[in-house]
């Protein structure tokens, strides 16, 4: 509470509470209705995400989120030496993603910073997960469908589930999807630490990688507040995050000894989530992203 907090009447604070949270329902609301009279954005759902060397894993990752309901990227390169630019050109020339140099050492929450910036009123929600985290409903649903039904909070916090290497030493030769389709047990203390998707006009700036500051508390897939970065139990019924954390045993080693895109530094990285159950869930999209990944540059040609 601040100081004009405690020093307003009791029944003056809580009419001005009650008021203040009025016009922020009323805000939600007319962000769903054109112009004039409402405050719709462009774009429905976007993502941002900073990375470094995911050449090989980025045409899917765009395509696969593109399936879910993503209608724009806002991808920062943080010193990328593979050329991920040619992964991308499809998506580029077609304006579905927007690439922004970013050298900044550590860039993770200024990126996001800037990104809120730039996109504040373009988007009605902005994810900000990384290129090993694969974000949909389990339900089949696309995610602005599911979204819909939290308008009236100023984020949605995601659980996480770990994937493993799955026996691979080497990156394996298929999709990342398709790949690795083992992970860790439900209870396993990683799941707690969510990701966020928050509607950027109720977001201040990226408090960490995991979540920002808003203007009202985030919200789990339940509807309950979520105020921290962990939320517990973890479920993950009706939005959830793939994370492939490790991918193959050669390209863990590497992540192990590299800098951490929020901190700038090596330090505090997980080991190997374990292969402890068999979870298909996202080859539910398998099809689908297939022929999608196989017609892509022919769809995205600009007109």
């Amino acid at each position: 509470m601040n100081r004009a907090e405690r020093d307003t009447p009791g029944l003056l604070l809580a009419t001005l509470r009650a008021a203040r949270e009025a016009h922020r329902r009323v805000g939600y609301r007319r962000a769903r209705w054109p112009r004039p009279w409402g405050t719709r954005p462009a774009h429905e759902l976007a993502v941002c995400a900073i990375f470094r060397d995911e050449a090989r894993y980025l045409a899917e990752w765009v395509t696969f989120h593109r399936i879910q309901g993503v209608e724009r990227f806002y991808l920062y390169d943080n010193l990328s030496s593979d050329d991920w630019r040619a992964e991308l050109a499809p998506e580029i020339a077609a304006g579905v993603v927007e690439a922004i140099e970013w050298p900044r050492q550590p860039g993770q929450m200024p990126a996001y910073d800037d990104c809120l910036a730039r996109h504040r009123d373009d988007v009605r929600w902005l994810a900000a997960i990384d290129i090993d985290e694969f974000l949909f409903s389990p339900t089949g649903a696309p995610l602005p469908e599911v979204l819909r039904r939290f308008d009236t909070h100023p984020a949605v916090v995601v659980n996480r589930l770990f994937f493993g290497t799955n026996g691979h030493e080497q990156p394996a030769e298929g999709l990342v999807t398709e790949s690795y389709p083992m992970r860790s047990r439900d209870d396993d203390p990683s799941n707690v630490l969510v990701k966020s998707i928050v509607y950027p006009r109720m977001a201040l700036n990226a408090h960490s990688a995991h979540t920002f500051l808003l203007r009202g508390t985030a919200v789990g897939e339940d509807g309950a507040p979520v105020p921290t970065a962990f939320r517990e139990p973890a479920t993950a019924d009706l939005l959830r995050i793939n994370h492939y954390y490790a991918k193959s045993e050669e390209e863990f080693r590497r992540k192990s000894v590299s800098q951490r895109a929020d901190v700038g530094a090596v330090t505090n990285r997980m080991g190997i989530p374990p292969d402890e159950v068999r979870d298909e869930s996202i080859l539910q999209f398998r099809d689908r992203l297939k022929a999608a990944l196989a017609a892509r540059e022919r769809e995205l040609e600009p007109a």
